[in-house]
């Protein structure tokens, strides 16, 4: 909703329950897992493991975007209030990513957050490009999952309402398994002794988000479509699989590290 305690709202909480009933949880136990297995990620990966997710996180500017786009691209095809409805819903959790947010003063964007998360996870500043090699397999996982999303958001085998639909479940789902993705992230890093505004900035905000995201669907389309029902089950297939990658990358950094560190104290002994 774009104001939850607005008297004029449509009370979607049926929808919203329905859509609900489409989420397995996979992508949540995926997440949670990487959670546990934090600890065991070597403080000198930390860099690395941040840029890498760093760069799918501010790729989800890109699928707003798309997605903003491939709505508005049926003007020529779908209902007018329809489109303008679903169009303001989708666009108001894109705005917050850059610290807009109705009836809120200006806000940091939230790529300033994870800079200074970097900045203080890392002990070194942000990088000013994203490496162009492919040397760091955080990186690798990133743009590779990043690729998997964008590629399901076009979705070049479907005509242009088609595509809108099925976009606006996948945002639904990137909204709502938001909400628990950053609720675990949150308690996850601060228990490596790490306090993250850039996770409470999602926290605050993302279950009025997913609320949109909900309006979104029931604006444009209905909560039974089966494109958007493909659009849900599809990103959460894509979430788990980012983060159980990252898991099995905090496995090879820790293993790498008990590897090298008995070397390094023995030398340093000599």
């Amino acid at each position: 909703m774009i104001n939850p305690n607005a008297s004029n709202e449509p009370d979607l909480s049926a929808e919203r329950h329905q859509l609900l009933g489409i989420v397995e949880g996979r992508s949540r136990a995926a997440i949670r897992g990487f959670c546990q297995r934090l600890p065991e990620l070597p403080r000198a990966a930390y860099a690395r493991a941040l840029t890498g997710m760093g760069y799918l996180y501010e790729a989800f500017d890109l699928m707003f975007a798309i997605i903003a786009t491939n709505i508005q691209a049926t003007h020529d095809q779908s209902d007018y209030q329809a489109r303008f409805n679903a169009m303001q819903n989708v666009l108001r959790p894109f705005a917050s990513e850059f610290g807009i947010e109705p009836d809120r003063p200006l806000q940091r964007p939230h790529r300033k957050l994870y800079l200074d998360f970097y900045q203080a996870a890392a002990g070194q500043p942000w990088p000013s490009h994203y490496p162009a090699d492919a040397s760091n397999p955080w990186l690798k996982c990133g743009r590779y999952w990043t690729n998997v999303m964008i590629q399901r958001l076009q979705a070049k085998d479907l005509d242009a309402i088609q595509r809108a639909r099925y976009d606006l479940g996948y945002h639904w789902s990137v909204e709502y398994l938001s909400v628990e993705e950053f609720d675990e992230l949150r308690v996850g890093w601060k228990a490596v002794g790490i306090e993250a505004p850039y996770m409470n900035a999602h926290c605050d905000v993302e279950a009025e988000h997913a609320d949109c995201a909900t309006a979104a669907i029931v604006a444009f389309t209905s909560v039974d479509d089966p494109l958007v029902v493909q659009g849900i089950r599809d990103h959460e297939d894509d979430l788990e699989g980012f983060y159980m990658e990252c898991t099995d990358l905090i496995i090879r950094e820790s293993m790498v590290h008990r590897r090298v560190a008995p070397d390094s104290s023995a030398s340093a002994s000599v």
